[in-house]
């Protein structure tokens, strides 16, 4: 009888035990209040876009929020994360980009608006201070994309160090062979992906903004500066579903905010979006 006892003692303390440390392991877990309140929000980002994410931490953790920041070194996974939940929203991309994704993944990934920031084409040349002064000769590094070629080609073309055929001989896209007036002889060259951390081997490349800035190269130092289509700032997105809910309006207030924008360097390479 005693045992019978002893064991049935035994057994209640070990279930005290589990419902205790279940209890424990729920509430270091949690993301929403005993009400159903979202109080914890967790958002992705890329190493390039980590200023983004971190700008408006601070006003959204001001409205009663815990804010985590997860950086991602892949460009899929944080979109793969949102999906899959352990990510409750993601600030890295353009609008392109996540409909591609959606496209290929089956995806509702939406992004909400107003798109917060945009960045810049810029040339660049650490031998020259102004475009009056570019030395002749040498080459230009551009693009490795036929799309991002044209565009550049005709951002050269508006400095007025080249001059363009009227339309593409081939395509829809300026390539090379369309230069009609190249006073200064310079060599156009694309494919070189490590141009950016060699530009002294180039008279001047053309980058975006935030890819300077990822090289290390102060964004600001351009001799010529052109924004990129508007579809292509960046913007927070979120799943479908939860595009209406409280504490997506609350993120996009503090994201939205003068205090947030204040705080994105113009070292980062990105600019609040028009």
């Amino acid at each position: 009888m005693k045992k019978k006892v002893l064991a049935a003692m035994l057994l209640a303390a070990m279930t005290v035990s589990l419902v205790a440390c279940g209890s424990n392991s729920d509430k270091s877990d949690k993301t929403e209040s005993d009400n159903g309140e979202k109080t914890k929000i967790v958002m992705g980002t890329s190493s390039v876009s980590k200023d983004l994410a971190e700008s408006g931490k601070e006003e959204l953790e001001k409205k009663g929020y815990e804010v985590e920041i997860k950086v991602f070194d892949d460009y899929v996974l944080p979109n793969d994360a949102l999906v899959e939940g352990s990510l409750d929203a993601n600030f890295y991309q353009h609008e392109p980009y996540m409909n591609n994704y959606n496209d290929s993944n089956n995806a509702d990934i939406v992004m909400l608006e107003p798109k917060l920031y945009n960045y810049y084409s810029g040339l660049y040349s650490t031998k020259a201070d102004t475009l009056e002064d570019l030395p002749e000769g040498g080459k230009i590094g551009i693009a490795e994309d036929a799309s991002n070629i044209s565009e550049q080609l005709q951002q050269i073309e508006e400095a007025g160090l080249i001059t363009l055929s009227d339309e593409p001989s081939s395509g829809e896209f300026y390539t090379v062979a369309d230069i009609v007036e190249n006073p200064k002889n310079y060599e156009f060259v694309s494919g070189d992906g490590n141009k950016y951390k060699n530009m002294d081997d180039y008279t001047a490349i053309i980058g975006t903004s935030n890819t300077m800035a990822e090289a290390g190269v102060d964004p600001t130092e351009h001799l010529l500066k052109k924004f990129v289509n508007n579809d292509l700032a960046q913007g927070i997105c979120v799943m479908k579903a939860n595009k209406d809910a409280d504490w997506v309006k609350d993120m996009m207030d503090a994201y939205a905010s003068d205090a947030a924008k204040a705080n994105v360097p113009a070292s980062s390479g990105f600019e609040p979006a028009e």
